[in-house]
């Protein structure tokens, strides 16, 4: 009987088995929590597209404010008097009621000419006269027509140069800066307040490599906020980048934290646990 002899492909076999434990066991293994920073999910800077003189500011540091509501205004004496104007011009019937008068009365004339001429009682030229004349004044009330259009357009052109010096809150949210006050100066380069949105936060957060394969888009994980607020609170994953961090050996996260009670505040450090 020939001895027995190890084959070759044993050694390989080991290594194969002992590494697919290795992964296993890795995928087995619980995330351990990475650490996070609660934002608010939206931060605008608010401004107006015109400079102008500050006249009124109707917020303040901490006030709450809904999408639409008047944040500040800028001086609006000469846009106001524009706007007048313009609605004046465009109320106005007169012209046209005097010239469809005109026109009506000169179409009668006309008519009445050109029955006479056709009769012999009167010239061919002037039934042609008094049909031109008729013809001059439907181009006249036409004018006035289109006039009364552009006077119409030139109001709603007056309404959008006042409503620029309107600043009006793009979103939901809470004041978290005034810049500005009644009687100041603001230019093009400056900004009058910014508005946070808190009832969705934004959750941002590095973890290591490792992790990349276990983590998806819509995945939930809670989120613990640092003290004295603490508690868990649900949120998920909406982020997850595709360019990594070759100095930290990490990649950037981020999450969709629900906060329709305002309950949590925003610039908060935290702790993210995944969700096994």
């Amino acid at each position: 009987m020939r001895p027995f002899a190890p084959s070759r492909r044993t050694p390989v076999l080991a290594f194969g088995l002992c590494i697919a434990g290795a992964v296993a066991t890795a995928q087995e293994t619980p995330l351990t929590p990475v650490n996070c920073l609660i934002e608010p999910e939206e931060t605008v800077r608010l401004a107006t597209p015109v400079a102008g003189i500050v006249a009124e500011v109707a917020i303040d540091r901490g006030d709450s404010v809904t999408a639409g509501d008047v944040v500040a205004r800028l001086d609006t004496t000469l846009e106001a008097i524009s706007l007048r104007l313009a609605r004046s011009r465009a109320a106005s019937e007169a012209r046209i009621r005097s010239l469809e008068a005109r026109l009506a009365f000169l179409e009668a004339q006309a008519g009445r000419i050109e029955e006479m001429a056709a009769r012999n009682a009167i010239s061919q030229t002037e039934a042609t006269q008094a049909r031109l004349e008729a013809d001059i004044a439907q181009h006249e009330l036409d004018e006035a027509i289109l006039a009364r259009e552009i006077a119409r357009i030139e109001v709603e052109q007056a309404e959008a140069v006042l409503e620029q010096k309107i600043l009006r809150a793009p979103i939901d949210g809470v004041v978290i800066d005034r810049l500005l006050t009644r009687g100041e100066f603001r230019d093009t380069q400056s900004h009058i307040a910014t508005i946070a949105r808190l009832d969705m936060l934004r959750v941002e957060a590095f973890a290591p490599l490792r992790y990349h394969d276990r983590l998806h888009v819509g995945q939930r994980v809670t989120v613990h906020p640092e003290a004295p607020v603490g508690g868990a609170y649900a949120g998920t994953i909406t982020v997850i980048d595709r360019v990594f961090d070759a100095a930290t050996a990490t990649f950037g996260l981020r999450v969709a934290l629900p906060n329709d009670e305002l309950a949590l505040p925003a610039g908060l450090r935290c702790e993210l646990h995944f969700d096994s």
